[in-house]
């Protein structure tokens, strides 16, 4: 991996919005330069203190604590970099070349694998129960169950019900899966690669991302119509319904800190979202945003990733009908206490 150092840093506090909450003290602290390309979801590897971002043919991986950049080529064009604990593994849901997950050593940036899956691999999850990765196959509806040290696929586990979002492990056997149009969550017993039920969320259209808030043993799920449901992950019961902004894409859970992060890249604004008590599950804090983040990372320290872009109004839209980034205008946003 050559390493280059992140180009003009640029400190600010402007665009803070004021807080819902009088312990709501988020911000917008840091805005990095970064190279122009396409981008999904990102992911963070606490052990070693990285951020992976999958761009169009490789992957840009920030040092937290340095806030220097390295480029893994072996990636490829893919959605996201999944990490395996205890191993300089990723696993990568392909782009190209399709129906396929790509398993590569960072340590030597070498691709150790490519393995067969679904029709549009989407979002994926580590699962530290199994230690596998599950894949969202997000146009055939099913899931792709990966052993990334052994190699091979164990499963693909149907689930039905439309397109998949994004998946989310709760460490002790299960994976739950958004069905988008259905707005459902999926059940998934990791011991026996089977689907046992869903969770119906009423009211939810368009289910994007999902995460699952560990100490709480909560599922927070963004809705595209305006609302993030947080539902009890043993149950289904749902606790809260909160107001959010349009154009959500990912949930991102902060285990230091017990939040959950939202960014609504259509509305442009970042809602925050404590989840530490089940019995008082509120919003703290929304944030106005540059345009187009919708997805990011928490890094061990609580401190949130986002890449964000100027729309350009010359070019057609993009995936999911976004606006497509303006070349020149791409940034890495970072929000923190």
């Amino acid at each position: 991996m050559k390493r280059t150092t992140l180009l003009a840093l640029l400190l600010t506090t402007a665009m803070a919005a004021p807080a819902f909450a009088a312990d709501a003290k988020y911000k917008i602290s840091a805005r990095y330069k970064m190279p122009d390309g396409g981008w999904d979801y990102a992911t963070s590897d606490a052990g070693k203190g990285l951020v992976y971002w999958v761009r169009n043919d490789h992957t840009d991986v920030i040092e937290a604590k340095t806030g220097k950049l390295s480029i893994l080529k072996s990636t490829g064009n893919g959605h996201m970099a999944v990490v395996v604990d205890g191993s300089p593994l990723i696993v990568v849901p392909m782009r190209v070349p399709a129906k396929t997950s790509r398993i590569v050593d960072t340590s030597t940036d070498t691709v150790v694998a490519d393995l067969p899956g679904g029709e549009a691999p989407d979002g994926a999850a580590y699962d530290p129960f199994t230690k596998h990765v599950f894949v969202v196959n997000h146009n055939s509806s099913d899931v792709t169950q990966i052993d990334p040290v052994a190699k091979t696929v164990v499963a693909t586990i149907a689930v039905g019900g439309g397109k998949l979002e994004f998946p989310a492990s709760d460490g002790a056997g299960h994976v739950f899966v958004n069905v988008q149009a259905a707005g459902e969550v999926a059940v998934i017993d990791a011991k026996t690669s089977k689907m046992t039920g869903k969770y119906k969320m009423a009211g939810c259209e368009d289910a994007s991302g999902l995460a699952f808030a560990t100490k709480s043993k909560l599922l927070i799920a963004s809705c595209g119509n305006g609302t993030a449901r947080v539902l009890e992950a043993a149950t289904g019961k749902e606790i809260a319904s909160i107001p959010i902004g349009k154009g959500p894409d990912a949930v991102i859970y902060d285990p230091k800190n017990e939040v959950a992060f939202i960014p609504c890249g259509e509305s442009g604004v970042l809602e925050i979202i404590s989840v530490a008590d089940p019995a008082h599950v509120r919003k703290l804090q929304s944030i106005k945003t540059p345009p187009l983040a919708r997805t990011g990372a928490v890094d061990p320290d609580g401190r949130l990733y986002m890449m964000a872009a100027q729309p350009d109004p010359t070019k057609p839209k993009g995936g999911g009908g976004r606006p497509t980034p303006k070349d020149g205008t791409f940034e890495m946003v970072i929000v923190s206490k």
